[in-house]
Parts: structure tokens; sequence; C-alpha cells
């Protein structure tokens, strides 16, 4: 991924609580690993907080033109531990922009993919 999209990405992510570690375009996937302040604090991934990036995803697809692809998240804490992880498919992303999926049926498949 080119510097001012990881930059784009890291700003709106930092807005939401998380810091961007790392992030790269592998196997037509977004990999990112970023530390979540809140999911230090409590010791598991909060839900809010991968919807909020989740649509952080969708916003930059919109906004910048940005390939929609599968996205593979690693949460860590603070100190960089890892916490967890989820992802999203991609065509769980083009079943919600067709309307084929409601996005009840998009959270709680993103939700079922997490593994702390």
């Amino acid at each position: 991924m080119d510097d001012d999209r990881a930059f784009a990405l890291e700003s709106r992510l930092t807005n939401h609580g998380c810091y961007l570690r790392s992030v790269a375009v592998e196997d037509d996937t977004y990999r990112f690993a970023y530390e979540s302040a809140a999911a230090d604090q409590h010791g598991e991934i909060p839900h809010q907080q991968v919807g909020d990036i989740v649509n952080v995803f969708r916003t930059l697809s919109e906004e910048r033109d940005w390939p929609v692809r599968d996205i593979e998240a690693t949460v860590t804490d603070l100190d960089g531990g890892e916490i967890g992880r989820w992802r999203v498919d991609v065509d769980w992303l083009d079943a919600l922009d067709a309307g084929e999926l409601d996005e009840v049926a998009f959270s709680a498949r993103v939700i079922d993919s997490l593994t702390e």
C-alpha cells in the first residue's frame, strides 16, 4: 500500500482510538495490524470498534476509490501483544452493497470471524 493510502487509513483509525502498526495489500487482501486502547483496557476487542473500522474501509473505498478487497486485521494491546483477529470477506461487502445482505447480518458475520 502506498504512503498516501496508509496515511489516510492511519488518520481515520486514530479517530477511533486505534493506532496503525502495519498495513499491506497481499493476495488482494488488506492486511493490517493496529493497537487498540479500548481492547487493551478490557482485554477483548470491542465489537463497536470493529464496526467503526470496517466503515472506515467502506468510506475510503467510496471517497477515494479504493478497491474493495478482503480485510484481515490483527489487534494488539498498546505493548504490541496480540489480543485477537477479525476479517471481512469481499463477498460480504459485495452482498451488502447489492442489498442481498442487511447491516445486521453483515455485522454478525464480521463478529463471528473474531478470534481472541
